[in-house]
């Protein structure tokens, strides 16, 4: 697969996963609130359809390129202080603005002009993330990289495949649960 293709596959899906959002009013911040006050089935629902959709287009990618894929991208930083600190910022964050960055870009693809001055808040805010609070947490943990195939002693593409598996049974599983039959 040449890059201008794969570079297009890339657009069309942005686009249909754009026209996916705007329909349907997803924001993860918003959503986690559904969860607390018992709406939780439409959020599950778009939780498993965005992680299936990931999950298999890392394993897909990772066969066409060998640059990307599945690879020791998260780091464990430990826990302490500097997380419950984040946690009380980000929230403070979802407040204010009135959900996530998610939710954001939707609001300005509405029309929302107020969220542009909220998009443009996020840069000194990253800025802030990447010459401070980074530094700060390099200095003082010790990040760990580790994958579940290392952990598990399982080729990390197995793992892929069952927990895309496994969410997309709890996908059915969630969609028929509330479904009445029909006579």
């Amino acid at each position: 697969m040449s890059f201008e293709l794969f570079l297009l596959v890339g657009f069309l899906f942005g686009m249909g996963f754009g026209f996916f959002v705007q329909r349907s009013g997803l924001c993860f911040a918003v959503g986690l609130g559904e969860i607390f006050s018992g709406r939780w089935k439409r959020i599950v629902r778009f939780f498993l359809i965005i992680f299936i959709i990931t999950n298999i287009g890392f394993l897909l990618s990772g066969f066409f390129f060998d640059d990307l894929g599945l690879k020791p991208i998260g780091l464990l930083r430990g826990y302490g202080l500097y997380n419950i600190l984040s946690g009380m910022f980000f929230g403070a964050g979802i407040l204010l603005n009135g959900g996530c960055i998610l939710g954001t870009l939707r609001q300005i693809g509405e029309g929302d002009l107020t969220f542009v001055i909220v998009l443009l808040s996020f840069i000194p805010g990253m800025a802030l993330i990447i010459y401070f609070v980074n530094p700060l947490l390099e200095s003082t943990y010790i990040p760990q990289k580790i994958l579940m195939g290392e952990l598990l002693g399982v080729p990390e593409y197995v793992i892929s495949l069952i927990l895309a598996t496994l969410s997309l049974i709890s996908l059915v599983f969630i969609s028929r649960k509330g479904r009445k039959p029909k006579k």
